[in-house]
């Protein structure tokens, strides 16, 4: 027994003074296998495989003549499912011994006997609460008999073990707390500090020194050198608050100040820290981190700059620019809502968008703020009447956009209110004159109409009546009733296109569309009032095929065609047949109608669709100035375009194109 406490104590005193735990467990082993008069003594160490626990043989003494086993393959990574109720007895804390002879597991009887083993020992070793392995003893020369005070020692031996292992364990904890928090440190870029306040005594950390620029030898560590380098306008905001926090005035000490950096220049820094109070009160000790904040700063002013220029902007515009939450109810306003309203925004915030307006258009503005939070529509525009804090009512055009979903908690409704009020009176006043010029010169119109009437009817009187007469005077008088029937015409035509004019001011065209294959209505156009002209001459049709279709009006559309087939035949006598190419782009019906004629001067291309403009070389020609004028007007109500391309003596090109119907549109 003597031997065995020997071997106790110097086991003990490896696992307080060995760092090194493997070699610490080794002479663990060695002086108890020594001190029990053992042939072999071992640790098996438990470890999770795959997620099974396995068993490894990892220290073991032996004594002289008696076989190592470390190293042995049949030892190590082996299942305690080879060893039924090994694992549940030792994992409760219960020690097992006895003669291997006795041994009810097969397998392990075998593996034993395989070493010459008669008798063991095994007590398990526990970290903590964790049953970490288990130290065995073995006698291979004969068959002792374990007494209780042994094995009530060698268990204790087994508990120290696992002290030791808990230890070595918080050790390595604390290392891994250590060490993260040190990366964590250096991930963060923090520059720690340590204010002994007793002893004035302050210590900064290599990474603050970098921050401001010096080594750490080269920097004072002093709290008024600290205090010296900040910058003279912080002071009335940074020391009153740390003096604040030390007589616990406030909870946290958290702040931003600059600080002089070496080469003469300020950084920012934010600073915070915690402080250590003894029983009296007194702050005796303070930890904290300074963070250099230099970008964080640049980026606010430079934000800060652009809010403000944002703002300029803004409230710069001739126009009022609102926010309206998901209850219509005003958050934002620019300051051209006073100038239109006579309202503050500060007191028009947070009231309804509603109540700014007539109580006849409150319907028109709720019907669509309704139908833009439906999904109606994706955008509101609408021209109601603003009831100002002072004053009469005014036009204004409100134009409101969705942004998100009205479920969602950032939704918001943002528009803008354009006074168009100046502007609406204008239009309304320009409609009606032009209602009155339409008026009058349907009037006119009328008035001129009803005497060329007589006077054709009187002419045609005339011609009857003369038939009789012969030679000369026959002929005088029928070439002067034919040039009084063609100025007639030449009139009617000017009123018919003057009374057109005068109703597409007045918005009074009627615009009947329809969609239509263009080829055959163009066919039918030319087979009706140009196939047979007195010169023999025809209009000479080139077509791309295709099933694309327009939408027109077809009266409309006739009318310009007309005109411009008439003016090709009209400014090209003498000269070859006309040509009317149609062709398609992706979007796009381009019609070409072209002559070789006398042409355009090349000044004056944009000037004959202006009203009662004709070209100078057309003096000889009948034409009334207002053909071209009215077939751009047409084309416009149409969506589409007319141009002209020309060379004097050459011919013109008179090109207008249409919007196809998108594919799917006309199925």
């Amino acid at each position: 027994m003597e031997n065995l406490l020997s071997g106790i104590s110097k086991a003990n005193g490896a696992l307080l003074e060995t760092d090194d735990l493997h070699n610490s467990l080794q002479t663990v082993v060695s002086a108890l296998g020594s001190s029990t008069a053992v042939d072999r003594c071992y640790i098996f160490t438990n470890r999770m495989v795959d997620g099974d626990l396995q068993l490894f043989y990892t220290q073991e003494w032996c004594k002289e003549g008696v076989e190592v086993q470390l190293g042995n393959p049949v030892l190590s990574n082996v299942s305690y499912d080879m060893f039924p109720g090994l694992y549940n007895q030792l994992s409760t804390g219960k020690t097992i011994y006895g003669l291997v002879r006795e041994a009810e597991n097969q397998f392990f009887r075998e593996v034993m006997e395989s070493q010459g083993i008669f008798t063991y020992l095994f007590v398990p070793i526990f970290q903590k609460d964790e049953f970490w392995g288990w130290m065995g003893y073995d006698n291979c020369t004969d068959e002792r008999k374990w007494e209780k005070t042994e094995v009530d020692a060698l268990t204790a031996v087994a508990h120290n073990i696992g002290l030791r292992l808990g230890r070595e364990r918080a050790e390595a904890e604390h290392a891994l707390s250590i060490e993260r928090f040190d990366m964590s440190v250096k991930a963060s870029q923090q520059g720690l500090w340590e204010w002994d306040i007793e002893h004035d005594r302050l210590s900064f950390s290599a990474i603050f020194m970098e921050m401001i620029g010096y080594e750490h030898y080269e920097f004072e560590h002093t709290y008024e050198n600290w205090k010296n380098r900040m910058h003279p306008d912080d002071y009335a905001v940074v020391l009153p608050l740390l003096q604040a926090y030390l007589n616990k005035e406030t909870d946290t000490y958290t702040t931003e100040f600059r600080l002089l950096h070496k080469k003469g220049h300020y950084v920012w820094i934010r600073g915070s820290g915690v402080a250590k109070w003894n029983a009296e009160g007194k702050p005796v000790y303070m930890v904290g981190s300074h963070l250099n904040i230099n970008e964080l700063k640049y980026q606010q002013e430079t934000l800060e700059l652009q809010r403000n220029d944002f703002n300029k902007l803004l409230n710069s515009l001739g126009e009022v620019v609102f926010r309206l939450n998901s209850s219509n109810t005003l958050t934002f306003l620019n300051l051209y809502w006073e100038d239109i309203s006579g309202y503050l925004p500060a007191e028009s915030l947070s009231q309804s968008i509603e109540s700014f307006f007539v109580p006849e258009d409150v319907a028109e503005v709720r019907e669509n703020l309704v139908n833009l939070k439906s999904g109606k529509q994706l955008t509101a525009s609408f021209e109601v009447r603003l009831q100002p804090k002072h004053g009469h009512w005014r036009w204004v055009n409100v134009i409101m956009k969705e942004n998100g979903s009205p479920q969602d908690e950032e939704y918001f409704i943002s528009g803008s209110i354009i006074d168009i009020h100046d502007k609406k009176l204008a239009q309304e006043k320009e409609n009606e004159l032009a209602e009155l010029k339409a008026s009058f010169v349907s009037v006119a119109s009328h008035q001129f109409r009803t005497p060329l009437t007589v006077i054709f009817t009187n002419i045609e009187l005339i011609e009857i009546m003369v038939k009789s007469l012969e030679g000369s005077l026959l002929y005088k008088i029928a070439k002067s009733t034919e040039q009084i029937k063609n100025e007639i015409s030449r009139m009617t035509e000017l009123m018919n296109n003057i009374l057109l004019v005068g109703r597409y001011d007045a918005r009074q065209i009627k615009f009947n569309q329809s969609v239509v294959s263009i080829s055959p209505l163009i066919h039918s156009v030319v087979n009706t009032y140009f196939s047979h002209r007195a010169d023999g001459r025809a209009i000479q049709i080139q077509e791309t095929p295709s099933h694309r279709k327009v939408v027109i009006d077809e009266l409309l559309f006739t009318h310009v065609l007309t005109n411009l087939i008439s003016n090709a035949f009209n400014y090209s006598e003498g000269s070859r047949d006309p040509e009317l190419h149609i062709s398609y782009t992706e979007n796009n019906l381009e019609i070409c109608v072209k002559d070789y004629g006398i042409g355009i001067p090349p000044d004056e291309l944009e000037k004959v669709f202006k009203s009662f403009y004709r070209a100078s070389n057309t003096i000889s020609y009948r034409g009334s100035g207002l053909g071209l004028v009215v077939a751009k007007q047409f084309m416009e109500l149409h969506n589409g375009s007319i141009r002209l391309e020309s060379e004097i003596n050459v011919g013109t090109k008179a090109i207008f194109t249409l919007p196809l119907v998108k594919e799917d549109a006309t199925g």
